[in-house]
């Protein structure tokens, strides 16, 4: 009998508001490139603030009341609170009231629009947050969760895991810039991470045999055709004081690299850097001049 040959695939498809996109390599590459980004939709109808069904949703507009999510919700809310803590509150998932008085309201690939309760407001703690044995979560009253960055981050580490229990030799997952990847060696494939000014430049290529990277951008919903100016991190008191208008981070997970990547945006530059250092990470801080920092240890992730 004729033994599958090894092939490589890769697979796009618009979810999550994002390009999305599966590369395998393995035997039935193709058909387990395809299931990932199935599985890309399945968490984005958990996980969507532009679907009213979804578990955010629908603990967003719960007022207070326990109520039960899937698993995997279960699994991105203890990332949100283990975030927000690890980066003294620059990852903060409360914020959605300020997009959505920025006029954030719309998703940016179809209809759908988010709607909050009139008593939601942005909090600095997640204490409140309580997770039950029976799979309930319970939100203080007014506050509203938003998965952004964090949620696709953790997809692509969850589909990326599921590519390797279905056979893959090799995987990168890539929702829309957040990354998770295993290329089963030690040599690694090579990710171009472009400037947050100009997409159309290429600032850096590094190379990832394990581990994740994400990269944030103080534009990545900004629409001034629709007459959004703002944005998902921080008060406009913040983007007065610091420069840094782009951050890529390069960490053991996408979930990961996403959350720091807040840090490092809304940080006085030199303390990001050495913030990151200090933690473990390597990362790349893009100015509004379009000057680059990287940590020391960035350059261990590039090659001539």
């Amino acid at each position: 009998m004729k033994s599958a040959s090894v092939t490589t695939a890769r697979v796009e498809r618009i979810a999550m508001g994002v390009t999305c996109v599966a590369t395998l390599v393995g035997t039935n590459s193709h058909e387990i490139a395809v299931r990932c980004l199935d599985l890309v939709e399945e968490f984005e109808s958990l996980w969507s603030r532009f679907i009213p069904t979804s578990d955010i949703s629908r603990l967003n507009s719960a007022n207070g009341q326990p109520t039960v999510v899937d698993d995997r919700t279960l699994t991105l809310i203890h990332h949100m609170i283990a975030a927000h803590q690890a980066t003294d509150g620059a990852y903060n998932p409360t914020r959605l009231p300020l997009q959505i008085a920025a006029g954030d309201t719309s998703s940016l690939i179809t209809d759908r629009r988010t709607e909050l309760p009139a008593d939601a407001v942005v909090f600095s703690q997640l204490s409140g947050i309580h997770i039950f044995h029976d799979g309930k979560v319970s939100l203080p009253r007014g506050m509203t969760l938003d998965a952004g960055g964090i949620g696709k981050g953790l997809a692509a580490d969850l589909i990326l895991q599921f590519a390797l229990e279905q056979g893959a030799q090799a995987a990168c997952i890539n929702l829309g810039g957040d990354m998770a990847i295993n290329t089963g060696d030690s040599v690694g494939w090579d990710v171009e991470i472009l400037s947050p000014i100009d997409t159309g430049v290429i600032l850096d290529t590094i190379r990832i045999a394990v581990g994740g990277v994400a990269t944030s951008s103080l534009f990545a919903r900004q629409r001034h055709s629709a007459g959004i100016a703002s944005h998902l991190f921080s008060d406009s008191s913040a983007h007065d004081t610091q420069h840094t208008v782009g951050a890529t981070v390069i960490a053991n997970s996408a979930a990961w690299s996403e959350a720091w990547t807040k840090y490092a945006i809304l940080s006085n530059p030199a303390q990001a850097i050495d913030t990151l250092t200090s933690t473990g990470l390597a990362g790349m801080l893009v100015s509004a001049d379009g000057h680059t920092t990287r940590t020391e240890s960035w350059k261990t992730f590039t090659h001539d």
